[in-house]
């Protein structure tokens, strides 16, 4: 299911890795009005946990991961891109959007993600 959300979601010519969907995760189904927003989306399982990857167009993104601490609660990071893969990001807490944040449900999930969304490409003035 998640895959046909992540695809549902993805604009055309999105890169959708093509790895088995995690199990609970389904915070992509939330990103569906971020859809021309979004440049790729990536699945992983790291460290035990299922993550989303989204890379928006404007070079930042977001990990959203299922909590260590609370079930049914996802966290949500910010990132900023700085090469092509997927994994070729760090960690971006210098912007209004909260270093993590954690929600519940999809209206929060997609908050975040606009927000990160709307930021200006780096170097931009």
């Amino acid at each position: 299911m998640l895959e046909q959300n992540l695809i549902e979601g993805a604009p055309a010519g999105a890169h959708l890795a093509h790895t088995p969907p995690p199990p609970r995760l389904s915070a992509a189904r939330c990103l569906a009005p971020l859809h021309q927003a979004i440049a790729s989306v990536h699945r992983r399982r790291h460290q035990g946990q299922d993550q989303v990857i989204i890379r928006f167009r404007n070079g930042y993104g977001a990990i959203i991961s299922e909590s260590r601490y609370r079930e049914g609660i996802l966290e949500i990071a910010p990132v900023r891109f700085i090469g092509p893969g997927s994994n070729d990001y760090e960690f971006h807490f210098r912007s209004h959007v909260p270093d993590l944040t954690w929600g519940s449900d999809c209206d929060e999930i997609a908050r975040v993600c606009r927000q990160i969304a709307r930021l200006q490409p780096f170097g931009a003035k």
